[in-house]
């Protein structure tokens, strides 16, 4: 059965879009924008898209390369980046993060800070199985149960849930908060889960809100710390100008 939206969700989508339009910032660069801000800023992004990513295949905290278009949302990130004055660059343990990373690191001569507390959720023995093709009907079962409740649920197999990952990222994130207080523009190049805790923290939200929050691959957060504000740069190209938008935006 093909679960449908209703009108009244289609109508206020409709109207968070035209909300938005309304409220997108254009600048020249990324840098234009910083420069305005006339504040040390945290720059948060996600990796770029892996092998299994493009497979559907649940991924939590296995080992995975970047994919063709991560590659590409890789270099886009790199030229929009490459003009800032960066203090530090922290990243997961894991690949895709590293290799989301490194030209930049390479370009600037900074190295690479790497934190595994900024390791994916865990999510047990479903890591590897597909999203919607599970191998029997309790791991489907199972796994829906899990997807109903982030927050609180923990699979099997040494799962987490994302009041673990909230915890875990207490401490690395009080020394990257220091970081850019003390020493400037840094980017930390995580997880979706990750970002979402570490969101949640940053804007004092609660653990629903915190779990609602969306982080696409190609997306970088903004977070300025003394005016506790965060903005959103949708990464389309390496070239051209950049929208930023106010706030940030909610999984659908």
């Amino acid at each position: 059965m093909v679960c449908r939206a209703s009108e009244k969700t289609r109508q206020r989508r409709r109207w968070d879009f035209y909300d938005a339009i309304k409220r997108i910032m254009i600048y020249a660069s990324l840098k234009d924008f910083l420069n305005k801000l006339r504040q040390n800023c945290l720059l948060l992004a996600r990796h770029g898209e892996t092998d299994w990513n493009a497979l559907g295949l649940i991924q939590g905290q296995q080992d995975r390369p970047l994919s063709s278009k991560g590659f590409l949302q890789r270099k886009n990130l790199f030229f929009h980046l490459r003009s800032l004055p960066l203090a530090k660059i922290y990243t997961s343990a894991l690949q895709r993060t590293i290799q989301t990373a490194q030209p930049l690191s390479d370009e600037k001569k900074i190295p690479i800070a790497i934190v595994p507390e900024l390791n994916e959720v865990k999510l047990g023995v479903f890591e590897g199985e597909h999203k919607i093709d599970f191998s029997d009907d309790y791991s489907a079962k199972l796994y829906k149960e899990f997807l109903r409740d982030e927050i609180n649920v923990t699979l099997p197999g040494g799962g987490e849930n994302l009041k673990t990952v909230y915890d875990r990222i207490q401490k690395p994130l009080q020394a990257i908060s220091d970081s850019v207080a003390q020493k400037g523009h840094v980017l930390v190049v995580a997880h979706r889960n990750i970002n979402k805790m570490l969101i949640k923290s940053l804007l004092g939200l609660e653990f629903e809100a915190g779990y609602r929050v969306e982080h696409r691959n190609n997306w970088l957060y903004i977070f300025a710390p003394q005016r506790r504000e965060i903005y959103l740069m949708k990464i389309k190209s390496p070239v051209g100008d950049v929208e930023i938008l106010p706030g940030y935006e909610e999984i659908d």
